[in-house]
């Protein structure tokens, strides 16, 4: 196995590396957004035609009386959805390219205000439909002519409880760009406002500290280097703790707002409500994961151990128990591993990952003002995009593969299922995206000669149990209580969530940990916070992967109906699509499985430390 040491930007060991410009960032590792609009002009005159595709819409108001009039309108919506979903995708990856673009950035926000516009327009649309009985609605759904959209019938059948009247329903649609504005003011106020100080690495060069490089510098194998990102880092949310703490109560009292107009008994039931997931499936999640900390405790013991520390704290909780093996790989051997790793699941599979590569489905780089992070996007009609801030290590080659399982999803449920049915639900999509990971993992151990190597991919099995598991559902816990701190009337001052945040922390990471305060402020910087209920679905579906995982690797028509999963896109409920499938999330036993693999993955880690030492 050959590894890339890649050359930084910067000319000297001395000098500072500086993040670049968009401009300055090569041509061919960014998305190809000109093959969803070749200019701004293109968009613009898409822009344009929104109204006439609403205004038919708007002359069947009172006319929605048979299954008919509901196909008619399904079919005019469609049209109208596919042009919209277009103009906010270009919207967005523009936006996203360079957040401190004021151009880009008042496009999407035009976006944005066009869409909350319609709909306000077309809010009547539900109430009209609901305002039929029950069994009308019920007759209407088993029609021959509404077969193709029936699950979306069901799905519109389960709101009749929570739909408000034409004129509420306007109101709330017309304001729903206002009412996400503390979302948007923590995305720009943390991706754009935001600046950081250079920190000077174990190598002795100075690199100026970033979203993007955070988790660079927390796998430095110098602990002075890691502090001091740490510190940087949490120093900086510091100072602007009281308007984050801001943004994020606004945010919960949103949902909690939303919840009880609704009538929804719990923000949480509200949001699990669109995918049909019972509250016991999330509060069991939690309740199992505190079952199963001693795994976690007895991880982050070996890691003291290993790393030789007396006192082990928060930014020693990423840098390898294996620094020997510590890596920088280039893109290329990226792609090249990835490749090889997802064989398994066949020709149409593999395909779809070439042509991810070869068409500039991914924007590859950091740039000044990039948004942070990593994430899959795209609609029906353009390609299933990927933004990466690409830093060269083990972790960046993981992230790929994840975002790589989101996109090649979206590719398959657009090939496979029309429009209405193509878009598949959060709840599903961090399988494939997590069973990607898996297979690059196991591709890795079975290839892995240096039992150094080795040892360093058992320790990012077992970070990634700490990362996609326990980690993901502590903040599915804290989000949980801090909607339930507002509910009783609690506020969400910036001391509250420090205090709730820090105790909560103590519990998962366990008693081996000496605890900075500033790790008190870590849910000041997690954008998932701000999506409703959306973290736990990375570990339950963690979880379900590792069972998918062995049925890929067998063969056979197990492979097959996974693959149907994927191209089944949201044609069913999810919990549906995963038992389809062969896989239980509501099963103990999903659960239980993924985390005996976990112990025993720590104890494999702690002997294979021990036979290279």
């Amino acid at each position: 196995m050959k590894v890339h040491w890649e050359n930084a930007e910067a000319g000297s060991a001395t000098g500072t590396e500086r993040i670049p410009e968009r401009a300055e960032i090569d041509p061919g590792e960014k998305w190809d957004v000109e093959a969803l609009y070749a200019d701004d002009a293109a968009w613009e005159a898409d822009f344009q035609k929104i109204d006439s595709l609403v205004a038919p819409i708007e002359t069947m108001r009172g006319q929605l009386n048979s299954a008919e009039a509901i196909q008619r309108l399904f079919e005019a919506e469609t049209a109208l959805e596919r042009l919209m979903a277009k103009v906010r995708v270009y919207a967005h990856l523009r936006a996203d390219e360079d957040t401190a673009n004021d151009e880009n950035q008042g496009r999407e926000s035009r976006v944005k205000s066009k869409m909350a516009e319609v709909a306000g327009r077309l809010a009547w649309i539900l109430p009209e439909i609901l305002a039929h009985d029950e069994e009308r609605l019920r007759a209407w759904t088993d029609a021959e002519i509404l077969r193709p959209d029936r699950i979306n019938m069901v799905r519109i059948l389960r709101r009749k409880p929570h739909t408000l009247s034409d004129a509420e329903e306007s109101l709330l649609s017309r304001a729903g760009e206002i009412l996400t504005a503390s979302s948007r003011t923590f995305s720009l106020l943390t991706n754009a406002d935001f600046r950081f100080p250079a920190i000077v690495g174990g190598d002795g060069r100075e690199r100026e500290l970033s979203q993007g490089r955070y988790v660079t510098f927390l796998l430095d194998p110098d602990r002075r280097a890691r502090r001091d990102a740490f510190n940087a880092m949490y120093d900086a949310y510091d100072g602007h703790r009281n308007a984050l703490a801001s943004t994020l109560s606004a945010t919960v009292k949103l949902h909690n707002y939303m919840a009880k107009t609704r009538r929804f008994p719990s923000a949480l039931e509200a949001s699990l409500h669109p995918d049909h997931i019972p509250v016991s499936l999330y509060e069991a999640h939690i309740e199992s994961t505190r079952r199963a900390l001693a795994h976690f405790h007895e991880y982050v013991s070996l890691r003291k151990r290993q790393l030789g520390l007396e006192d082990l704290g928060m930014h020693d909780m990423y840098v390898s128990v294996v620094p020997e093996c510590e890596m920088k790989v280039s893109f290329d051997r990226a792609r090249e591993w990835i490749m090889e790793a997802c064989r398994p699941l066949g020709e149409e599979y593999v395909g779809a990952l070439e042509s991810a590569f070869e068409n500039r489905w991914i924007d590859v780089r950091e740039n000044r003002g990039k948004r942070s992070g990593a994430y899959s996007s795209g609609c029906y009609d353009s390609l299933p995009y990927l933004l990466l801030n690409y830093q060269e290590t083990l972790d960046s080659v993981f992230t790929l593969a994840h975002e790589l399982g989101h996109s090649v999803h979206t590719f398959l449920a657009n090939q496979s299922q029309p429009p209405r049915t193509a878009e598949y639900p959060i709840f599903i999509a961090e399988i494939p995206s997590t069973v990607n990971e898996g297979l690059l993992l196991r591709h890795l151990l079975r290839t892995a000669e240096d039992p150094a190597f080795r040892a360093y991919l058992l320790n990012h099995l077992c970070d990634s149990y700490k990362g996609t598991v326990y980690r993901q559902t502590m903040f599915a816990e804290f989000e949980k209580a801090i909607h339930e701190m507002d509910g009783d009337g609690k506020p969400l001052t910036p001391d509250a969530l420090r205090e709730i945040y820090f105790k909560m922390n103590a519990d998962y990471y366990g008693p081996e940990v000496q605890y900075d305060e500033r790790i008190g402020l870590e849910w000041s910087r997690i954008p998932h916070f701000y999506y409703n209920f959306y973290v736990y679905k990375y570990a339950t579906s963690f979880c379900a992967s590792r069972i998918f995982l062995d049925r890929i690797l067998a063969g056979g028509p197990q492979r097959d109906r996974y693959l149907n999963m994927l191209r089944a896109g949201g044609s069913d409920d999810p919990l549906d699509l995963i038992e389809a499938a062969g896989v239980s999330l509501t099963s103990r036993e999903t659960l239980e499985k993924a985390f005996e693999e976990f112990g025993r993955t720590v104890r494999e880690l702690g002997e294979a430390l021990e036979a290279i030492s």
